[in-house]
């Protein structure tokens, strides 16, 4: 039993399967039960199979974006973070990236959560203002420079055909105020790097609790060490204010606009450049049933689905 109540599977195998078209091929030929994937190929794979299976999709969880060192030349100027996101190409990101199903992130949020702050735009694609940023760097820091040019590397997960094409559109727009050396290396080893400070600019996901307090540790400054999971190691006394104020009430309304506050704190701190929010898809054979049906020991229905995690337990499979 779980939590008082029946378990209807004797057991669930997992199987992590790094290509989502194989995972996806696994479940449409009968060889699984089902499937979570944020590929978007898969995703629409599945979709035009119409009612042969069950999806639920949900988007409310993690975001892509581009994440910037602020301990680390060139990142430590707040100028260079500000034309790194002014040159970015946004629109031809999400355009390739979401394949006309993901939604645009401007914030942490969706615009249908009660913590977002839908005033924030996510800056970008506005590469003229970056011009006069870069010149007043280079004319300051000219070591830092090539040929008038920011010195960067841009680090992102692989081998992956997806992300070297990401790369291909982000250093297409970078390239003109930038001197851009991409390096691929294995996730495992990003995380490291990251981790430890070691990166200058990367391709990363992340966020994405259904309670925003969760995600408090990737943003406060007692999240900063030599081992940071505050990633870009950047620490405001006012978010930090802000933070400390939003975990410390309980009223619902007041936390929400507190929220609100930090998301504009965030914006304008210049870390991040948001791209697309990420679409989770879990998707079943019609044999399995109640996929939502998980409760808590007081009878509450928990959610369904966060990040592609699913409860089991309440599970079954229809033998008819």
């Amino acid at each position: 039993k779980v939590y008082g109540t029946p378990v209807y599977l004797d057991a669930v195998e997992f199987f992590p399967i790094t290509d989502a078209s194989s995972a996806v091929a696994g479940l449409i030929g009968g060889d699984l039960d089902s499937v979570g994937t944020t590929n978007v190929n898969a995703i629409l794979t599945v979709r035009d199979k119409g009612a042969a299976y069950t999806r639920i999709e949900n988007d409310q969880g993690d975001e892509s974006f581009a994440m910037m060192n602020t301990a680390a030349a060139p990142f430590d100027d707040i100028r260079v973070r500000q034309a790194l996101t002014f040159a970015t190409p946004r629109k031809n990101y999400i355009e390739f990236a979401g394949a006309g199903i993901l939604q645009a992130a401007d914030t942490m949020f969706t615009p249908d959560q009660i913590w977002d702050n839908t005033a924030i735009k996510q800056q970008g694609d506005t590469p003229d203002k970056a011009a006069p940023l870069i010149k007043a760097y280079c004319a300051d820091v000219p070591a830092n420079c090539t040929n008038g040019r920011v010195n960067i590397d841009y680090e992102y997960a692989g081998p992956s055909v997806d992300q070297d094409q990401i790369a291909d559109i982000l250093t297409g727009g970078w390239g003109k105020y930038f001197n851009v050396n991409r390096k691929v290396v294995l996730q495992e080893d990003l995380i490291t790097n990251v981790a430890l400070g070691r990166y200058q600019v990367v391709a990363w996901r992340q966020f994405g609790e259904p309670d925003p307090a969760a995600d408090r540790v990737w943003l406060a400054c007692d999240a900063i060490g030599l081992v940071s999971l505050n990633w870009p190691r950047y620490c405001s006394k006012t978010r930090e204010k802000l933070l400390n104020e939003a975990q410390d009430t309980t009223d619902l309304a007041t936390r929400a606009e507190l929220w609100k506050e930090i998301q504009q704190n965030v914006h304008d701190a210049y870390t991040y450049v948001f791209f697309t929010h990420t679409l989770w898809m879990n998707a079943f054979d019609a044999k399995v049933r109640n996929q939502c049906g998980a409760t808590s020991p007081d009878g509450v229905a928990l959610l369904c689905t966060t990040n592609g995690g699913m409860f089991t337990a309440q599970m079954w499979i229809d033998q008819g």
